[in-house]
């Protein structure tokens, strides 16, 4: 389901767009024979011994990968996309990291080339077409603002639209920023964003450690004025178990730093940095090179996700932010219209 996207840079990654196509079910069984399961097993040991951020886990992984296989666990498959998820789940297994992957890798058929190119759409055109993750932005009854932010891409691409989006905001007296559809994106835009609910600039927010012994990157709040930024207003962060990566990071540091409520399901728990690696002539595999240490508590999401402040399902989520942003407006509004306005909302909301 998860899927990483390689960026320029470090990223915590998952879900943005572009799924390898399927393969023909008879080039798959014409592929999974035993030598060749064996060698993808060699690959995916040597790939994690030399990329994943822990070596003494890697070691233990790889080791467990060779004695499957030597009970005969891989030979049992037929296709590819049974030994890719075989793998996968082995992987889980062995690690609790959701990031770790198997996937199939693109082929181009023969006599081919000129329809794959013309399907493999520019990344910028996709970055575009889904509005850089911006997805909806509205004001709602109470000048309550709502965000629906479904995914970080790069800093350079997305930062005039996440500006924009802040800048239609701007005006409003509390915030529901929803992430129950996040699926992640790059580390640094997942800073960018929480650099508009902190106004200190250069505020640490959190570390990538690498393997050892790689140089660990710090990732701050904007080091330079942004116009949006506010760190008194209340906001509300909506999530749901659909709700991956650096979309649980933004989640987790928001109410680290208490800026935020969480409102909705427990998230993923996919907290590591990531990249994609060919494996082979027909797999790729996503590996995570990186794990996350948050600047407060020097903790992460990875393996328990983000737990909600307030619990609800993520068909009750919005309602329920809604209500209680009113709710919290409705304690410093004074009397007259505006008062009058805002319980009006609440009552429709509360069903009154």
């Amino acid at each position: 389901m998860v899927h990483a996207l390689l960026l320029v840079g470090l990223v915590l990654c998952a879900n943005l767009p572009a799924e390898a196509p399927s393969r023909p079910s008879q080039v798959a069984e014409a592929t999974v024979e035993p030598a060749f399961i064996g060698e993808t097993v060699e690959a995916l040991g040597t790939a994690l011994r030399r990329e994943y951020f822990d070596p003494v886990v890697a070691s233990r992984v790889s080791g467990g990968l060779q004695r499957r296989l030597a009970e005969g666990r891989y030979q049992r498959v037929s296709t590819l996309e049974s030994l890719a998820k075989t793998l996968t789940d082995d992987l889980y297994a062995m690690t609790n990291d959701k990031h770790l992957q198997v996937s199939i890798a693109p082929v181009t058929p023969p006599g081919a080339v000129e329809a794959t190119a013309a399907a493999n759409t520019p990344r910028e055109v996709t970055a575009r077409r889904a509005n850089f993750g911006i997805q909806r932005i509205e004001i709602l009854p109470g000048n309550v603002g709502y965000l629906h932010l479904t995914a970080f891409y790069r800093p350079n691409e997305a930062r005039e639209a996440i500006a924009s989006a802040m800048a239609i905001l701007r005006h409003t007296d509390a915030l529901i920023l929803d992430l129950r559809d996040n699926g992640g994106g790059s580390s640094g835009t997942l800073a960018l964003m929480a650099s508009y609910f902190c106004e200190a600039q250069g505020l640490p927010l959190f570390d990538v450690v690498p393997r050892p012994p790689g140089k660990v990157t710090t990732f701050t709040t904007e080091a330079t004025a942004l116009q949006d930024r506010n760190e008194r207003r209340p906001t509300y962060v909506l999530v749901s178990g659909n709700t991956w990566s650096a979309g649980e990071g933004l989640a987790f540091l928001l109410q680290e730093r208490h800026r935020a409520e969480v409102i909705g399901e427990v998230t993923q728990g996919a907290g590591n940095q990531a990249q994609t690696h060919r494996l082979n002539s027909r797999f790729d595999v996503t590996i995570p090179n990186g794990s996350v240490r948050t600047a407060i508590r020097n903790q992460s999401w990875e393996g328990k996700g983000v737990l909600p402040d307030i619990p609800a399902t993520s068909s009750d989520s919005l309602r329920i932010a809604h209500t209680r942003a009113l709710q919290r407006l409705l304690k410093s509004a004074h009397s007259g219209t505006w008062r009058d306005a805002l319980e009006s909302h609440l009552r429709l909301l509360e069903g009154r």
